[in-house]
């Protein structure tokens, strides 16, 4: 570490604001000063809260903090905001009335939520009839940023009476009302998520806050807990989250926040940057530590940065706090940036295409530049690889141009987008199916399925069907159903056609009478099941169809939100949800980030936040694209209302240059600013004064580039968001769970199915029915806990509340089995009521580490009686009445083996008891474990972590199914359809 970095890991007592610019080692600073404060016992890992925005973020500094505590294990809290407060409402929640199964909404969830009690609002002008749900996204960003800063119903209404009671211009009169309409809606929403039982993620943060405010005894526990807190991204905080870091804070005062304000770039969101503005402000005695040591790019290229930014002066930290942030490269001089400049869009992004290519195709030869402008080591050859590039553009609307650029030169690309999942081919098709069985009448969607590249029915085939069915006035399902019914000279299409319509009916046919008993869920998976495209794609071995499965995976989620919500979960009520929520602006992003993957990366300036790249180029440089036009909100915050203090100038302009600053500093090597004359439009662009700026100079002396007349035709080539490669997969540290390493040792290739390529399933009955049976039984031993014993009546509504219908046979296969929990709940009920032993932890995660290797768990119970004497139970939802088998299962669970290896390694305890309780017969397996057989169980975990890296490595997982007596792990394994391995048919 250098000095200044050595200097904000060890200033531990009191409040500290870390200044640390783009580069800087922020998270080096953040987990080596975990790791300082656990080593020299300032605190106890558990009394460190360490709080970031993303879960992205929070795992990769628990996978740092892993690594530096030398302990082996790690019981910090860090996490993101909303899983903070999540984790305290649910730990506290029969204290302040709330049930601990309660349900997080997301936003579609939200949507769907609303329209369904939207009769149930007082609404006039926000319900107009003759389109009902009009405002209803506008509304839930309301009521989102009004959590922001903290406002709840009470104070809302309060202030529309204040506005009604002036007097005042007629026009004032009605926002008034139109105030006092949403406050009342407001009021409203948040009462009837109260009754079913659900949260959103604004309440995570503020309905914490609210819980510090009025249990003191709770909030004086989390003070008394957390010595130390530390906050990262601090300038991406909004008013709420601010005020529970401070109240959290009050009474050891060790709270460091860890922030660069010049890289501000989330007030859509309800970011306010005057948080680490007036951070000294809120601290008087806070001290300051600013990181300007850079490690990622050069000096020319953070020079340029520098002169860009400080035309957001004087609202920067470097003027309100009096400090020099000018970053400084360990790297040497290096190359300012360069600078593309065309006649078209289309032949900008050619001309970036070219230019990636050539830097691909030879080495730089740093020895050829100028003295100054060589890295510190002088001349050497770089060599850069596809993954080194990043395009980042300002929304993700501008990246087509530069998508089929890219497609056109064969040059490997992958699209990242924080929306566009609905537009993927993969899910499109999915989508149309869909609409497909629900609207016999939508021709449009039935003729994007059957040329898809499930069927791949011949384009001239498709036209004529679809032409003929517009001809006769009639949908095109009418015509497939009844194809052999008309004259073979009405339309002659081929034979391969034919068939093809026949396998198209059959799928629609069974995918309908199926849709009529089966959740939407089952449907969907039984038509990919049915046509083999999922086998299809994994068989491949192809980046594009890997990717594919993954977008196939997080449309399954979205079918999973649908279905946790919905009081009906057929296909045609999820196409309606989905409409619905497109129509509300819902689309949810692509598959993430993949930095082994070698292709250049697409993507959004927001998304490229936190990466860094080699080369990156800075597309579309215009006026009105950037910045962006500014863009109200449909329903704004009243003023009166926001508690942030607002920044003086033109904030918008500020943020956008903010962003221009973000998309600068992701450059390791060389930054190319490009821009075009013409977009499409009616009039010819300017330049970005950004671009200006960033180089410090009146105007732009790039010169003209244009294309010749083969490469304008070769633009038109068809768009493609990610090229075809073999896939390779690599991992950093290797995360195990006893549920993975059950995979593992069934089967390797199944390893490869669930964990590496997360190929979508539907959930077996017998996972429904435990993973409910066992958010009961946690719930009913939290109640025993908090000494406020659940009454059986609720206990069964808990029960009922968290039943999934996923994965019965049949309805009376459901009901059966709902009976059968209902009484296996209520036995357990009468056994744990009369026993006086408390459960210790319950339902508690837990990590640890092995050699580099990350295990995690969760127990179900744990029971510590005096003397130390300690019994882990694990509950199981399978059958079992024989004492013997059960104490023999007990015996070989390898859950139960890590959960002891776990416990021994923190607390240098071996449990006197492990035992499996298998509620259905209420029988108890149980085993004494010795340190040989921790030992062994060590073993095990670390021969198959070998064993995993070294498959994912070499990128070759074997087909080595384990045997049950005669019977191979095929025929019960979910993935037994799509392996070409499985052994299941021959059986």
């Amino acid at each position: 570490m250098n000095e200044e970095q050595k200097k904000a890991v060890t200033t531990t007592e009191g409040p500290l604001l870390i200044i640390a610019g783009a580069g800087t080692g922020k998270t080096t600073v953040i987990t080596r000063r975990i790791a300082y404060i656990i080593e020299k016992k300032l605190a106890k890992p558990s009394e460190i809260l360490a709080l970031t925005f993303t879960d992205k973020a929070a795992g990769e500094m628990e996978e740092r903090v892993d690594i530096l505590v030398p302990y082996g294990f790690i019981d910090t809290w860090i996490s993101t905001f909303h899983a903070f407060g999540d984790r305290i409402l649910r730990e506290n929640a029969f204290d302040i009335g709330l049930s601990p199964d309660f349900t997080i909404l997301s936003r579609p969830q939200q949507v769907l939520f609303f329209q369904q009690n939207l009769f149930r609002f007082h609404l006039e002008y926000f319900r107009p009839l003759s389109n009902p749900t009009k405002f209803i996204s506008a509304m839930l960003s309301l009521f989102s940023r009004l959590k922001d800063e903290n406002v709840n119903p009470v104070e809302f209404l309060r202030f529309t009476k204040q506005l009604s009671a002036k007097r005042g211009k007629k026009e004032s009169k009605i926002q008034a009302q139109k105030y006092r309409e949403l406050a009342q809606a407001f009021e409203t929403y948040e009462r009837l998520k109260d009754e079913a039982g659900f949260l959103d993620f604004g309440d995570q943060v503020i309905k914490t806050l609210n819980l510090f405010n009025t249990r003191e005894e709770i909030l004086k526990k989390c003070q008394q807990k957390f010595k130390y807190i530390l906050v990262d991204e601090f300038q991406d905080t909004n008013y709420s989250q601010n005020e529970l870091v401070k109240i959290l804070a009050r009474k050891h005062k060790n709270i460091c926040v860890v922030g660069d304000d010049d890289q501000s770039i989330y007030k859509f969101r309800g970011a306010a940057i005057s948080n680490i503005l007036e951070f000294k402000k809120t601290y008087s005695k806070a001290k300051q530590v600013v990181l300007t040591l850079n490690y990622r790019a050069n000096q020319s290229l953070l020079d340029s940065a520098y002169c860009l930014i400080r035309h957001n002066d004087p609202n920067r930290l470097e003027v309100k706090n009096r400090i020099d942030k000018k970053l400084r490269s360990i790297r040497g001089q290096g190359l300012p940036p360069q600078e593309i400049f065309a006649d078209t869009i289309s032949e900008e992004a050619d001309l970036v295409a070219e230019e990636i290519k050539k830097l691909i195709s030879k080495k730089t030869h740093y020895s050829s530049l100028p003295p100054k402008a060589r890295p510190a080591k002088g001349g050497r050859t770089q060599n850069y690889s596809y993954r080194d590039i990043a395009i980042l553009v300002r929304a993700n609307s501008q990246a087509e141009p530069f998508l089929r650029a890219l497609n056109m030169r064969g040059i490997p690309h992958k699209f990242v987008g924080a929306s566009g999942l609905y537009q993927q081919e993969e899910v499109s098709i999915l989508i149309s199916f869909l609409i497909a069985i629900s609207n016999f009448e939508d021709s449009l969607n039935l003729y994007n399925l059957v040329t898809s590249e499930i069927y791949n029915m011949p384009l001239q085939d498709a036209i004529l069907l679809a032409s003929y069915a517009k001809r006769k006035t009639r949908s095109l399902y009418f015509i497939l159903k009844n194809l052999s019914t008309f004259e073979q000279n009405d339309f002659d299409i081929s034979e391969e056609g034919k068939a093809i319509v026949s396998q198209v009916m059959a799928d629609l046919e069974e995918s309908i009478k199926l849709s009529r008993r089966e959740n939407v869920g089952k449907v969907t998976y039984n038509f990919l099941k049915r046509t083999g495209y999922l086998k299809r794609l994994e068989q491949e071995g192809q980046v594009e169809g890997t990717i594919k499965i993954q977008n196939i995976a997080k449309f399954f989620d979205k079918i999973k939100e649908f279905s946790e919500i919905a009081k009906i979960e057929t296909a045609s009520q999820f196409v309606d949800y989905l409409d619905a929520i497109r129509n509300a602006g819902e689309d949810p992003a692509t598959v993430a980030f993949d930095p082994d993957l070698d292709a250049v990366n697409v993507m959004t300036i927001h998304g490229a936040k936190g990466l860094e790249f080699g080369i990156v180029f800075l597309v579309n440089l215009i006026s009105d694209r950037f910045p962006a036009r500014q863009k109200s909100e449909i329903i704004e915050v009243p003023k009166n209302l926001i508690k942030e203090t607002l920044p003086s100038g033109d904030w918008h302009m500020q943020e956008e240059r903010r962003l221009f600053y973000v998309g600068q500093t992701r450059a390791k090597d060389l930054l190319y600013f490009s821009w075009s004359y013409d977009i499409g439009g009616k009039r010819v662009k300017k330049i970005s004064p950004f671009v200006l700026e960033a180089l410090d100079k009146p105007k732009s002396d790039a010169t003209f580039i244009k294309l010749s007349a083969l490469e304008k035709i070769e633009k038109f080539a068809p768009v493609s968001l990610v090229s075809r490669q073999t896939v390779l997969f690599d991992v950093d540290v290797l995360k195990l769970t006893q549920g993975s390493i059950d995979d593992y040792l069934t089967c390797a290739y199944k390893y490869r199915y669930v964990h590496i390529l997360r190929v979508p399933i539907l959930r077996h009955h017998a996972v429904v029915y435990g993973a409910a049976l066992h958010s009961a039984v946690a719930t009913l031993l939290r109640s025993k806990k908090s000494g406020k014993l659940l009454s059986s009546a609720k206990l069964m509504e808990i029960f009922e509340n968290v039943w999934d219908s996923e994965g019965f046979l049949t309805i009376e296969h459901e009901e059966k089995r709902i009976a059968q929990g209902r009484i296996a709940l209520l036995n357990f009920y009468k056994r744990e009521s009369k026993s006086n032993i408390m459960p210790s932890l319950i339902e508690a995660k837990f990590k640890f580490s092995l050699n580099g290797v990350i295990v995690t768990g969760r127990f179900d119970r744990v029971d510590v009686k005096p003397g130390s004497k300690v019994t882990i139970i694990d509950y199981k939802s399978s059958e079992e009445i024989d004492q013997n088998r059960a104490n023999a299962q007990a015996k070989e669970s390898l859950q139960l083996a890590i959960y002891a290896l776990y416990y021994y390694k923190r607390h240098q305890i071996i449990p006197e008891k492990l035992t499996l309780h298998f509620l259905e017969s209420g029988i108890e397996g149980f085993y004494n474990p010795s340190k040989k057989d921790l030992e062994k169980t060590e073993a095990i975990i670390l021969e198959t972590a070998a064993s995993i890296n070294s498959d994912i490595k070499k990128n070759k997982f074997l087909a080595n199914p384990k045997y049950f007596g005669r019977v191979p792990a095929c025929v019960y394994c979910a993935y037994k359809s799509i392996c070409p391995f499985s052994l299941a048919k021959v059986q």
